[in-house]
């Protein structure tokens, strides 16, 4: 058994040099949400991404009593389209599937909308199922210098995914492109025998990556802000989740205006702007994006 158990240990450390473990997780957890395995592609530095200049993609949020179906296309950078706006400001919004806009279509998202309010030109890099960490990285290859960049995440940090951190697996791709050996790869395969929580982000790296943001955006010349994304549950007198109140910290903290969505929904209409636990529906979205371009309005007044 010993034996065995060496030869398993070695095969697992030399298995799938080219695999990245994030986005197979990431399509093998698609069924609810049905059509968008085609909408996205693996990154070697973001773990995976949108697929540039999708036109018309058929997709749909499966739900116990209905599917919802919506569709995607993208640019040529692989972000979800906005209307056009040539020759305005821009504002670039970073955040997770709730900023992308499952499961409403592209003009329904609350960036294009925000886009459309001010009339400005909105750029939505929402991915689903990303993290700050993620958001983080990608505004680091955004080439655009936006007035203002919208940040919204926290519901993906919790995830326990591969049993590694988000840095962790990004240094873990790091090391297998290099074609150089992991102390990471034993990390994954011990965990993976004594299953914990480990999430993809602890509460101090999710902390420390919007503070990375924040002053990434403020060194490209943008005003940073957050939103505070509400869940189904708040809208029935839950408390806030730990996330949010470290939103709501870091903002006070950074002097950054933070935009907290869960009093918008409740005075608005509750539980119908849902869709599902966390995502809203067109209704929901529209809230959401009055009460951002509200607090960006002043910004363009000037």
């Amino acid at each position: 058994m010993r034996l065995l158990g060496i030869a398993f240990l070695a095969a697992s450390l030399g298995a799938a040099e080219d695999a990245n473990p994030r986005f197979e997780f990431l399509r093998m957890n698609l069924e609810v949400f049905p059509g968008t395995d085609r909408i996205f592609e693996a990154d070697w530095t973001l773990f995976w991404k949108l697929k540039a200049n999708l036109a018309n993609v058929r997709a749909a949020e499966k739900l116990p009593d209905r599917e919802l179906a919506f569709r995607v296309s993208t640019d040529a950078q692989g972000r979800r389209t906005t209307p056009p706006a040539p020759g305005t400001p821009a504002v670039l919004f970073l955040g997770d599937s709730c900023t992308f806009g499952i499961p409403v279509n592209d003009d329904e998202a609350f960036p294009a909308r925000v886009g459309k309010m001010l009339g400005i030109r909105a750029i939505n890099a929402g991915v689903p199922g990303y993290t700050a960490f993620q958001g983080r990285l990608l505004l680091d290859t955004i080439q655009e210098r936006p007035k203002a960049v919208v940040i919204a995440f926290w519901p993906n940090g919790l995830g326990v995914w591969d049993h590694l951190s988000d840095r962790e697996h990004y240094e873990l791709l790091a090391a297998q492109r290099a074609n150089e050996f992991s102390r990471l790869k034993l990390t994954r395969i011990i965990r993976r025998a004594t299953p914990g929580t480990r999430p993809r982000l602890s509460d101090e790296e999710f902390a420390a990556e919007l503070n990375a943001t924040i002053e990434r955006a403020r060194q490209i010349g943008a005003v940073p802000l957050l939103a505070i994304w509400p869940f189904v549950g708040q809208m029935d007198g839950e408390p806030e989740n730990p996330r949010q109140t470290i939103l709501r910290k870091v903002a006070a903290n950074k002097g950054v205006p933070a935009v907290d969505l869960a009093p918008r929904f409740r005075a608005q209409g509750g539980k119908r702007l849902f869709a599902d636990r966390i995502h809203a529906t067109a209704e929901g979205y529209r809230v959401a994006a009055e009460a951002i371009a509200r607090e960006l309005k002043p910004l363009f007044a000037r």
